[in-house]
């Protein structure tokens, strides 16, 4: 059987090392920074969930004032113009 001789630049080795290290970390980093973004996420959507509901009342309420005012502010102007254009045409 023959003999094989592999030559083994040292330098390279160290630079191959040393990349997949890197590239190891960055990975777990990127994963870990993914799964803290999840984590806030949930967190905020869960305080917010909280807020709205033990002031429901109140929202509700700023709610309706608004599209009140809205209503009267925009919606009886229009009211009042079709009912001048109907009025008009008879």
């Amino acid at each position: 059987m023959a003999d094989i001789l592999i030559t083994v630049n040292e330098n390279d080795i160290s630079k191959l090392v040393v990349e997949k290290i890197a590239s190891s970390m960055a990975h777990q980093y990127s994963a870990d920074a993914t799964d803290a973004k999840w984590g806030v996420r949930k967190g905020v959507e869960a305080a917010v969930k909280e807020y709205v509901y033990s002031r429901k009342e109140e929202i509700i309420e700023k709610c309706i004032d608004r599209a009140s005012t809205e209503l009267a502010r925009k919606g009886l102007p229009k009211l009042l113009e079709r009912m001048e254009a109907t009025h008009g045409q008879d």
